[in-house]
């Protein structure tokens, strides 16, 4: 059995502990990971420990933060194979993701989100709370839906971006972008 570990340890750590950890979709919780000084440290009830790497571990993006969001990725997939396994998608009980989607690995859905049909989706990406994705549109890689944030029908969205809280996505998106009060901002640098 895989013991679950949440990548990150601030507050939207604790959204996705609360949703997906303690709804009992994982029985074998390992802590929370943090890195520090290029050094991955678990930390748990036993308190923190310099993380050693086990072979039978998997992990959950836990972080909205852009470049920490890169750490991690950049950091765990030098030592873990890019699979469902290690990366698997989580969603909340009540999330709704439909059948007919396509859908890569690490994905994050927390509650009351939407997959709508025929939706394709990369690696990484984390949709908050009532985010929604509607019919045909193509999500990158580690993108982040805030809350209430929405893309409508038939927009291509690229990799590392950012849709603000409440913010709907009426055209499409490169990559490293933000949408923001209605305008999609982008210098190509996510932070």
């Amino acid at each position: 059995m895989y013991k679950t570990y949440i990548l990150g340890n601030g507050g939207f750590a604790q959204e996705v502990f609360e949703q997906i950890i303690l709804t009992k979709q994982s029985d074998n919780f390992g802590g929370f990971i943090i890195i520090k000084q290029e050094k991955a440290h678990s930390i748990s009830e036993d308190g923190v420990r310099v993380f050693k790497y086990p072979e039978n571990c998997s992990f959950i993006l836990g972080t909205s933060n852009a470049a920490w969001r890169e750490m991690f990725i950049e950091h765990f997939t030098n030592h873990y194979p890019l699979n469902i396994n290690h990366f698997p998608n989580v969603s909340a009980i009540n999330c709704h993701i439909s059948q007919t989607s396509r859908i890569g690995v690490g994905n994050v859905f927390l509650s009351f989100s939407l997959l709508n049909a025929n939706a394709e989706v990369g690696n990484f990406n984390t949709f908050n709370c009532y985010s929604s994705i509607h019919h045909d549109c193509v999500v990158g890689d580690n993108n982040f839906f805030h809350q209430y944030a929405s893309a409508r029908s038939c927009t291509v969205i690229g990799n590392s971006n950012i849709l603000e809280a409440g913010e709907v996505l009426f055209e499409d998106m490169n990559n490293n972008e933000i949408l923001s009060m209605g305008v999609v901002h982008g210098d190509g640098k996510v932070q």
